[in-house]
Parts: C-alpha cells; sequence; structure tokens
C-alpha cells in the first residue's frame, strides 16, 4: 500500500506541466450568472471583466479614465453633452463588428424596466437621451450635470445585439452562462463547482495577453484551496491571514511563490433591517457596535492585516472622513443604550422588551471562513451581556434572495468599489424597496447630500459633503463597519511582471517566465 501511494505521488502531473500557458485562479464559490446586465456578485464581475469592455475604464496607475472601446470622447460646455467615438477594428468574440447600435442596445437593455438591476440604474437616471448619429458615434445628452457622468455613461459593459436580443434575455440559458462580448478572452467552459475556463481572443483589438488560458478554479475550503496551489493545480489565490503569517514562509514556498499585499478596494460590515424591531431604533443599532470587540477580531483573526473602518468609502479616498474613530468596543455602554431604548435584564441577565426576549439572527455565507469565525467571537461577547445571537448559514445566492426580498434581521457582507463612489446606490432612499439600499436606510438630509454631491464637480468641495454623509452614516449605524482587509495575494513565479498599482493588480500585463 505504501509503494502504491509513493507511487502516485511521483507521478503527479502539475497542471502547468501539462498547459504551461494556462493559468489557475482560486475562487470560493461559483458565479451566480455570467451577464454583466444584471449580474450584482464579486464573483460573477471577476470573470465578467475578462469577457466584456466598456467605453471607458479607470487607467490602474494614474486613476484617470482612458479609452477601452471608445478611441477618444468630447464633453460639452454645459457638461450636459457626452460625445464617444468608438474604434473602428473591434470584433466581438463570433467575429461580427462592435458599433455604436451595440452600445446603444447594451444601455437600452440595462435600463428597461424588465431588467431586475435597480443597482445599475441609478447611475443614468439623470440620462435625457442616447443617440447614434452613425455606426462609430454614441452621444448621450444629460437633464442636469452629474460628477461622476463620464465615468458612469464610460463604464456599462457592451454586449452584441445580434446575440442577445434573441429569445429570453433573463432566461435563456445562453445568456446566462454563454457569455459573448469583445474583450481579451472568450468564454471557454462553465462546469458548476468545478471550474469555469476562458480562452485569449486571437483576434482582439488590443494589446493580446501572453496568457493562453485563464482557469477559474472553484474551492470552497480555504485549506484545500491552500494545499492546490503549494501542489502547483492553482497558481494565484487570496491568502488568508492566517495563510499569510504562518502556512506559507517555508523556504519552498518563498521559492515558488511571490507574495504581495496592498489594501483591497472593499469593506466588510453587518447590516441592519430597520424596517423593523430591533433595528428600527439607532440605539441597538449603536449597541451593537459597542458590543464587537473589532481589535481582538484584527489582532487574532486578521492577524492584524486589515484596518477598522468606520463608514461607507474607502479608507484610501479623499471621501472617507478620518476625523471619526471606531466605535469602542464597551459592553456597558452597550447596556445603556439598550436600556435606554427600553429593553431590561431579567434575573438571568438577558434582555427582553415587552416580555419578549432580544434574540438575533444573523445570516452569514455557508463555507467557513472569516464569517464563522467573526460570529464565534462576537457571540460569546453577545451572551456574556446577555443577548442571544443566531446564525443562520446559506449559501451565497440564496443570500442575496433573501435581502432583496428584505427577508432578513442581520447580515454580514462585503462591498466593493471604485476608488471614488457614488452613494446613491446603496444609500438614497430611492433604492429602499428593490435597490441595494435593503437597510432601509435615509432621510431628507442625507438624500440631500448624496444630490447635492452628484452636482458638485469641485473635488473638494464634493468631498467635504460626503464628509458630512459619512458623519451622517457614522451617527445612525445603519451597518456596523468592520473592516477594510488588505489583498493577500500569492501568485507562482512562473509569472513575470507582475506589478501592484492603486487598483490592484493588472492580469493583461503578466508574462511567462521563460528559463
Amino acid at each position: 500500500m505504501v509503494l502504491i501511494l509513493l507511487n502516485a505521488i511521483s507521478c503527479h502531473k502539475h497542471s502547468y506541466d501539462l498547459e504551461p500557458a494556462t493559468i489557475r485562479f482560486h475562487l470560493p464559490q461559483d458565479p451566480i450568472l455570467l451577464n454583466p446586465v444584471i449580474s450584482e456578485d464579486a464573483y460573477s464581475n471577476v470573470i465578467c471583466t475578462r469577457i466584456f469592455e466598456s467605453l471607458l475604464e479607470r487607467d490602474r496607475k494614474t486613476l484617470k479614465m482612458k479609452g477601452q472601446i471608445a478611441e477618444k470622447w468630447t464633453i460639452g460646455a454645459d457638461k450636459l453633452t457626452y460625445t464617444f467615438n468608438l474604434r473602428r477594428n473591434i470584433l466581438f468574440h463570433d467575429g461580427k463588428p462592435l458599433t455604436s447600435a451595440d452600445v446603444l442596445f447594451s444601455y437600452n437593455m440595462m435600463m428597461s424596466e424588465k431588467i431586475p438591476n435597480a443597482h445599475k440604474k441609478v447611475y443614468y437616471k439623470d440620462v435625457l437621451s442616447v443617440s447614434a448619429p452613425d455606426s462609430q458615434t454614441v452621444v448621450f445628452k444629460m437633464k442636469k450635470p452629474y460628477a461622476m457622468a463620464l465615468e458612469h455613461l464610460g463604464g456599462f459593459e457592451v454586449i452584441p445585439q445580434h446575440v442577445y436580443s434573441v429569445g429570453d434575455f433573463m432566461k435563456d440559458e445562453r445568456n446566462l452562462r454563454g457569455p459573448v462580448g469583445s474583450g481579451p478572452y472568450t468564454f471557454g467552459e462553465w462546469k458548476t463547482g468545478q471550474r469555469v475556463v476562458l480562452k485569449r481572443f486571437d483576434k482582439y483589438w488590443g494589446e493580446k495577453p501572453e496568457i493562453d488560458k485563464i482557469e477559474f478554479t472553484i474551492i470552497k475550503n480555504d485549506a484545500v484551496a491552500l494545499q492546490a496551489l503549494k501542489k502547483g493545480d492553482v497558481d494565484s489565490y487570496n491568502l488568508r491571514p492566517l495563510q499569510w503569517t504562518r502556512q506559507t514562509n517555508s523556504e519552498k514556498f518563498q521559492r515558488e511563490f511571490e507574495k504581495i499585499k496592498y489594501l483591497a478596494t472593499s469593506y466588510r460590515y453587518v447590516g441592519y433591517n430597520m424596517r423593523k424591531p430591533p433595528f428600527n431604533d439607532r440605539r441597538v443599532r449603536q449597541a451593537m457596535a459597542h458590543l464587537m470587540d473589532l481589535e481582538r477580531v484584527k489582532t487574532t483573526i486578521l492577524e492584524n492585516l486589515a484596518e477598522v473602518t468606520t463608514g461607507p468609502f474607502l479608507p484610501q479616498s479623499l471621501q472617507y472622513n478620518k476625523s471619526l474613530k471606531p466605535l469602542e468596543f464597551n459592553p456597558q455602554k452597550a447596556i445603556a443604550l439598550l436600556k435606554a431604548a427600553g429593553y431590561a435584564q431579567d434575573n438571568n441577565g438577558l434582555f427582553a422588551k415587552d416580555g419578549k426576549p432580544l434574540e438575533i439572527e444573523l445570516m452569514i455565507a455557508a463555507g467557513g471562513g472569516f464569517a464563522d469565525q467573526f460570529a464565534s467571537v462576537v457571540k460569546e461577547d453577545f451572551a456574556r451581556t446577555g443577548i442571544t445571537l443566531n446564525l443562520r448559514k446559506l449559501e451565497f445566492q440564496t443570500m442575496l434572495t433573501k435581502i432583496n426580498q428584505r427577508d432578513f434581521q442581520a447580515v454580514m457582507l462585503g462591498w466593493s468599489s471604485g476608488i471614488e463612489s457614488d452613494p446613491f446606490q446603496l444609500w438614497h432612499t430611492s433604492q429602499r424597496e428593490k435597490g441595494h439600499n435593503f437597510t432601509g436606510f435615509g432621510n431628507a438630509e442625507s438624500d440631500a447630500l448624496i444630490e447635492s454631491a452628484r452636482l458638485t464637480f469641485d473635488d473638494k468641495a464634493r468631498n467635504a459633503i460626503y464628509h458630512r454623509f459619512h458623519e451622517l452614516v457614522y451617527n445612525e449605524q445603519p451597518y456596523t463597519f468592520l473592516y477594510t482587509s488588505y489583498a493577500l495575494i500569492a501568485v507562482s513565479k512562473r509569472f513575470t511582471n507582475v506589478n501592484v498599482y492603486p487598483l490592484g493588480l493588472d492580469l493583461l500585463e503578466w508574462r511567462i517566465r521563460h528559463e
């Protein structure tokens, strides 16, 4: 038996031996669907960004907008007219040319009342009209100026009309799992629970990547994913903090992998349903923050590889109000807030109101990882204070359904955004029912601040508005903001030219090491 096992090990072929021009990334979950018009999860997005393109993109190095499908663009002096001139040599993956008709079709599908994507529509509510004077020109006219108009008008993905206009856009399997775009990689296959494969598009209009094939390997368990990395079956993996500090320091690992660390453009939080008790009371939400020992979690579970955050913007952005400090872990303050909200402790020290115990259901994604570890720490602290915290573990897609139905009490999630973001999508009251404002946050002042910032083109003045908005959210605590973590990337040294920019890594630059 031992001889057979040793023989099996000695005959193991690394994936890169079989396909040296293939890179394998780790994904902890399947994407939900591969249609950029309606997808809203990060796993779908990481794949769709390789397949689809938009008129413009943000340069990872300079953070300025640069042309992608559009070769050039002009903005009217009144900031109401945006004209995009398309490149003439762009083909979709099926060989058909991309024209202004496809841009119009993509925009109209995105804005169709039949498409449930309120999270995208919010950025285009002030568009008056879109037209195509010729096959290479698209003109947007605005009802009123919008400070982030260029980023959003140029930022939606363009899909081919001749493919996506056939059949039921929302139900056809091809539209959900067989994407066709104009990007540097074409769709190959999707085997649920196993992998998604992309192949280099050799007729791509721009500089072609050196990597022939991308395989997103789906492994839900962190320990298994790390082993796959060490075996060479995965080339790049976002390490967990403990893996970064204690499990990847061997000479062999350092010889085979590069470890890259940078502050991620995302944050974690616990969000509350403010529509019903107990979280319709601000004092209860504030108490929750005082019961979460974020510094303890940061130094233990997160190995000091995260920054405690306080509000709805990225800590590295100018929108973030750095004068606001995290609410301290202080159970006594939490108890005082709960008592002020009408809760009293019984003989067993358990809080209740009107005869109903204070029990909180926290919804987290199944599969272990940080959410499980964090929740176990928090649950102990809550119990010591007299609050019952029940965990509800669901598959990610089921969680999103519950959130969209507003069927939750509290939920732990993460949010990824650009280096500058418009809070309208998450926080404006118009997004309470169908949009991403699932907590139900907002009032006249918060709406006015959001709307005022959209009309303010001076960066300094706009950021001052955002600082006040940050303060308002901080005071109301619709979320307990947790952390912005560091991206902890391990990349096989089979690849070179792996550069870190303010917006992360750029796979298109990577090269295969030839020795």
